[in-house]
């Protein structure tokens, strides 16, 4: 396959972890902002009309959308904390925990490499004592992806930084994450051919989930899957097929996964031949893991970073705002106006009735029943893009421009 996608991954993605994932097909969903670039952002709410975005010839202009509401500040459902910490180690690394447990100890996967060769470790950093030991370290030239806590363990893919042959080899690797005596273990394995990125790990609760892609004769084939680490249970949530045995491909490309409560939310590239043409579309649909009819949540719509779901709302982001629309209907509620050259409105998450995602310079909070926003940090810098563990959510600031040794970590407790 040697179109490239232009899509940005979360997650993904991003922090170190996904710009050092070896993907010439798609561009990271998640990035962390450049560290000079802290001008503030213009950014409004409005209430916009009733406009049906399954379909993109009816997506409503700029000067359509009603006047902006200005910033208020409202009551937040959940607590938030942070440390800050200092060392060294943080010079070359934009870290992003992976897991804090009640004694101040963080998990997070470090870059020590040189000029000459890769190398990474996964780390715990007792935030108390400014020390850390390394609990894993990956052989020379393989890169550490998307690590994520998940139940008791740890979960990462693991890679080589060179490809060869336009083809990498990957491991999901799992250990025990509070035994510094544990061993890794693989707990899946693959190839990623012809410049196909290696499978990127997302998590939701006691869940892990990811998609594979393998190529026959041509022909590739998509899974998505969903690991709950306590039932032991893994689930086929997608399958898919796209045959490029002709000139013309045929079929659906699983781009990116986002895990939500009753499935996985996919970002889909469609191949269809009509009367001799080829046509491409993007598509984000719903694959519920009980494999029930999947949902179309939004048709065509190529101009998509980052996106998610819950029971009543839909979060979709582009380079310049982030749409909320009502999850029967399909119909836009609000949009927020971002300055797209900061690279604002990435990796949302939804509690309930809160939107929590990035703008930079900023971390936004968002209240829909009102429309209300507010940031929730109130210090410019650097954020990473949002991730989580657990009822929990994280994101460092770093301020590159004072120290590069220095990072502040946050933690978001949805149900503390």
């Amino acid at each position: 396959m040697k179109e490239k996608y232009k899509y940005i991954y979360f997650y993904l993605i991003i922090v170190l972890m996904l710009l050092l994932t070896a993907c010439n097909r798609s561009t990271p969903a998640n990035q962390t902002t450049d560290p000079h670039s802290l001008e503030k952002p213009s950014s409004t709410l409005e209430t916009a009309p009733e406009t049906n975005l399954t379909d993109l010839s009816q997506k409503p202009t700029l000067s359509e959308l009603p006047q902006a509401k200005p910033d208020v500040k409202f009551k937040l459902p959940y607590t938030i904390d942070s440390i800050t910490i200092k060392n060294d180690i943080l010079e070359r690394n934009t870290i992003v925990s992976s897991y804090k447990n009640d004694n101040g100890i963080v998990t997070f996967s470090r870059d020590f490499s040189t000029t000459e060769e890769m190398e990474m470790e996964i780390i715990q950093f007792d935030t108390k004592n400014n020390t850390y030991i390394s609990q894993y370290r990956a052989a020379k030239g393989m890169i550490i992806n998307t690590l994520v806590s998940v139940g008791d363990d740890l979960f990462w893919v693991e890679n080589p930084s060179k490809s060869t042959d336009n083809t990498t080899p990957w491991k999901i690797k799992r250990m025990k994450r509070d035994d510094l005596d544990a061993t890794a273990t693989v707990f899946a394995e693959g190839i990623s051919e012809d410049q196909i990125a290696v499978p990127v790990l997302r998590s939701n609760q006691d869940e892990i989930s990811w998609i594979e892609k393998k190529i026959t004769n041509h022909i590739v084939k998509n899974e998505a899957y969903i690991y709950n680490v306590k039932t032991r249970i893994k689930t086929t949530v997608a399958t898919q097929f796209l045959n490029e045995q002709s000139k013309n491909r045929e079929g659906i490309f699983l781009d990116l996964q986002r895990p939500v409560k009753e499935g996985l939310l996919i970002q889909q590239t469609v191949f269809e031949n009509k009367d001799q043409n080829n046509e491409k579309r993007f598509d984000i649909v719903m694959y519920p893991k009980d494999h029930s009819k999947p949902e179309l949540i939004v048709k065509d719509r190529e101009d998509i970073y980052d996106f998610t779901v819950n029971e009543q709302w839909i979060v979709l982001t582009t380079e310049s705002t982030t749409e909320i629309l009502d999850r029967k209907t399909k119909k836009l509620i609000y949009s927020i106006i971002h300055d797209s050259s900061l690279l604002g409105g990435y990796s949302p998450f939804l509690f309930e009735n809160q939107l929590i995602y990035k703008q930079s310079p900023y971390i936004m909070a968002v209240d829909l029943t009102t429309g209300n926003k507010q940031r929730l940090t109130t210090k410019e810098g650097s954020y990473t893009p949002i991730t989580n563990f657990g009822d929990i959510l994280t994101f460092t600031r770093m301020d590159f421009g004072k120290d590069r040794t220095q990072a502040e970590l946050f933690f978001v407790n949805l149900n503390p």
